[in-house]
């Protein structure tokens, strides 16, 4: 089976670690009727470069791609988008009749994986929808014409021909009742894995030190850890904070924290596990997500932490008996007394064990490609 499927880099970025390790699991098994073609269009002087390595095929096009905000701000309706995103939903289209792969995995519902998505439907090529994100969740806050416009793009995914991976039965709650406004029957639900690696770090806490680790936007309710940072700061330092975001240094947030938060450097995968085995705690207070790796790789170093209920994430605490760790962070107050209650709490090894058995690479990503199997 071959599959063509968008890619990005960005280590601060739910979407990419997750086919990250789905791509390390296809290139360890001992079947090698698998194929990956990541697809990464990009902006820049106009380039097309094709490389190989193992079962993964690289294709990288650089093309005049406009920024989503000006698009979208010179748009009337998606017609227009489309015009303007018209060369990268051509790149996407060579790179589907050229490869002519069984099937096209979608990843997000943002412009780029849109404009996959608009290729594979011309063409014709079954598709699946990897449901990470939601656009119109992520864009609530924006003024109302760019707001409807990617409300339109995300309900333009609402098709009898796709077939739907949520992580979470939440996203797919939210895409039901708040996107598409009926129910959705060609879908499974698959929660993210978790690589093995965090399962065997050694704990190495410090029960002052509070992780952070998110893209700082709205929808990760960053007003939540200014707040925090200056509540922490009246309360004599109780904590130190230490925030992995994709903040750039002399941005004004960075200015603006800097004596009250440690602001650090996005981490591959790999040293992940380090970080969240010196945390007392890991906070992840996000309006909506659709799922959440970082509080499940927190758990499987050992390490507690707080979710908020809008999480997808938040379904697999409940399995794993951690339904304690799901909280309410509307209350200052009473958040940084939960804080200092869980801060420096073991996560005993039944549950790593447990979170190992459920959500291994090996589990979830064989489920995957079972799904995409099953649909060529």
């Amino acid at each position: 089976m071959k599959i063509l499927t968008n890619v990005r880099n960005a280590k601060v970025n739910g979407i990419s670690q997750t086919l990250n390790s789905f791509l390390n699991f296809i290139e360890n098994r001992k079947k090698k009727n698998t194929k990956i073609i990541g697809v990464g269009v990009s902006t820049g002087r106009f380039s097309r470069t094709k490389t190989q390595e193992g079962r993964f095929s690289m294709i990288s096009s650089a093309v005049d791609i406009p920024q989503i905000g000006r698009a979208v701000s010179d748009s009337q309706n998606l017609e227009d988008l489309k015009r303007i995103y018209k060369e990268a939903i051509e790149q996407y289209k060579i790179a589907i009749k050229e490869e002519k792969p069984d099937i096209v995995l979608i990843n997000g519902t943002y412009y780029l994986p849109w404009c996959l998505y608009l290729a594979s439907k011309e063409i014709g090529v079954t598709t699946v929808l990897h449901y990470h994100g939601s656009i119109s969740k992520e864009t609530e806050h924006w003024q109302e014409k760019p707001r409807k416009i990617f409300n339109e793009m995300e309900k333009s995914f609402d098709s009898k021909d796709l077939f739907y991976i949520f992580p979470s039965e939440l996203t797919k709650q939210v895409v039901e009742n708040e996107v598409f406004g009926h129910s959705v029957e060609k879908c499974s639900i698959l929660p993210n894995a978790v690589p093995l690696h965090f399962f065997e770090q050694k704990v190495n806490r410090c029960k002052k030190n509070i992780g952070i680790i998110c893209r700082w936007t709205k929808i990760k309710n960053i007003d939540f850890f200014n707040k925090l940072a200056k509540y922490n700061q009246k309360k004599g330092g109780q904590h130190i904070i230490n925030v992995i975001t994709d903040l750039k240094k002399n941005s004004i947030t960075c200015q603006a924290l800097g004596g009250m938060v440690k602001f650090r450097r996005p981490m591959e995968s790999n040293e992940m596990g380090n970080f969240y085995s010196k945390m007392g705690m890991v906070l992840s207070p996000s309006f909506f997500e659709t799922y959440g790796n970082v509080p499940q790789e927190a758990i499987a170093s050992g390490v507690p932490a707080l979710v908020s209920s809008n999480m997808g994430v938040a379904e697999i605490f409940k399995q794993l008996g951690l339904a304690e760790f799901i909280t309410d962070f509307a209350s200052m107050p009473s958040a940084y007394e939960r804080i200092k209650d869980v801060s420096g709490q073991s996560v005993s090894q039944d549950i790593r064990e447990k979170m190992k058995e459920l959500l291994s690479p090996e589990i979830i990503h064989g489920q995957m490609l079972n799904i995409l199997e099953s649909k060529v």
